[in-house]
């Protein structure tokens, strides 16, 4: 018998460990060639996708779990995505999908959410559009000319076929490279000045990237923008609650503030060496990696630990069994753990089932945005200032519909 559906992530936090988050690698295809793809390797082997036959396995044997990230290659090239998504709505209870996009299929991005808001009407989908800096810098680092206005129109028309729909969340996704750590904090705060979004995270380039020299973030650099960024992120958190009560607006900035400053602590610790995170990292355990084309692994980072198609397609058997429990062991616990790594969604994934820690953390963090937050600068003559410094196209945002 299927437990209730929860209405919040916070009612599957727990210290016993247990399948949380589920990654899957829909595709290995891409029509992007972002200079700091981690993958890029594994997308040149082309080897097949798995068939939504093998997919379906997967979710009928994986019980229920919380979250379902979706990756590639570019998840929007896989014609039947909508389906799966519905498919572990209705099989797994899933609460969360994460679908990312680099934004080059506005049209069918629209179209794919208004299908899931209708066959999965209780669950939370966060749209991830990629956008890591201005016209010629962002089309730079993703490998393809004008994509910075696709992103943008993709945003746009989400935002106007969904408005306040409390289910579709926005967010900007931008990963920090040489090509654009100088201009990084003007966009965030054009970000959120021009779009109506609901965040806007930010990643260090992580694992082995398609160009070499792109990672450029110190431990010093990271604590200095995060600490620079701390206004943007209550202005975020601000704008979530903005039709809330006044405990629920508290609580929304207590949690999203504290979460989000938690895991830039974390991630700023292991920018120049592996520090332990001050808690267990529950890869393989509360995670599971499947890659395109059948292979799965605790984490993005670590190597594969076997195939799908060993286990017949069926996840109890590769959580449970000896390949996987070995690779947990390998990663370790607590200080003596021998794996620490930048990768948020581990950590975030990580946090959520050391609720003491967790506690902790999202206090400190709190405290820390709290002190360092200050009024944004967000007038018009500003925002304008910064699109004629980064030759951004008016005319074209004009077409889009954002100015």
């Amino acid at each position: 018998m299927k437990t209730k559906r929860p209405k919040s992530s916070f009612e599957r936090m727990s210290s016993q460990r247990k399948l949380e988050s589920v990654f899957l690698f829909v595709t290995g295809r891409c029509n992007a060639k972002c200079t700091m793809c981690f993958y890029a390797e594994d997308m040149d082997k082309k080897q097949s996708d798995l068939t939504f036959d093998e997919i379906r396995r997967l979710s009928e044997t994986a019980g229920e779990f919380n979250r379902l990230w979706l990756s590639g290659g570019e998840p929007t090239l896989r014609e039947d995505l909508p389906q799966i998504i519905e498919m572990f709505y209705r099989n797994n209870t899933i609460k969360d999908v994460n679908m990312p996009t680099n934004g080059l299929k506005p049209d069918r991005v629209v179209e794919w959410v208004q299908y899931i808001r209708e066959k999965c009407p209780e669950l939370n989908v966060t749209v991830s559009v990629s956008v890591d800096g201005f016209a010629d810098t962002h089309d730079t680092q993703r490998g393809v000319p004008g994509n910075f206005y696709k992103a943008m129109e993709t945003l746009k028309k989400i935002d106007d076929a969904f408005g306040e729909d409390p289910k579709v969340l926005k967010n900007v996704a931008t990963v920090i490279t040489r090509y654009n750590i100088e201009q990084v904090m003007d966009f965030m705060t054009w970000v959120f000045g021009r779009l109506n979004i609901s965040t806007h995270t930010i990643e260090a380039a992580r694992g082995m990237t398609r160009e070499d020299n792109v990672k450029v973030l110190t431990e010093n650099t990271l604590r200095e923008l995060q600490d620079r960024m701390a206004p943007i992120y209550a202005g975020y958190a601000d704008r979530m609650g903005k039709d809330a009560g006044w405990f629920r607006r508290f609580m929304t900035k207590f949690f999203y503030t504290g979460l989000m400053r938690s895991l830039y602590n974390v991630r700023a610790s292991n920018i120049d060496r592996p520090t332990p995170w001050g808690m267990d990292c529950t890869a393989g355990e509360t995670t599971l990696v499947i890659d395109y084309d059948g292979r799965f692994r605790s984490c993005e980072l670590r190597e594969p630990v076997g195939n799908v198609k060993d286990y017949d397609c069926d996840i109890s058997r590769m959580m449970a069994g000896a390949a996987m429990k070995k690779e947990v062991a390998d990663i370790g616990y607590g200080y003596k753990a021998n794996c620490w790594c930048t990768h948020g969604c581990w950590i975030m994934s990580s946090i959520v089932f050391n609720p003491r820690k967790m506690l902790s953390k999202v206090f400190r963090g709190y405290r820390e945005i709290k002190k360092l937050n200050a009024p944004l600068d967000l007038d018009e003559t500003r925002l304008r200032a910064m699109e004629e410094k980064y030759g951004v196209d008016r005319n074209k945002l004009t077409g889009i519909g954002l100015v």
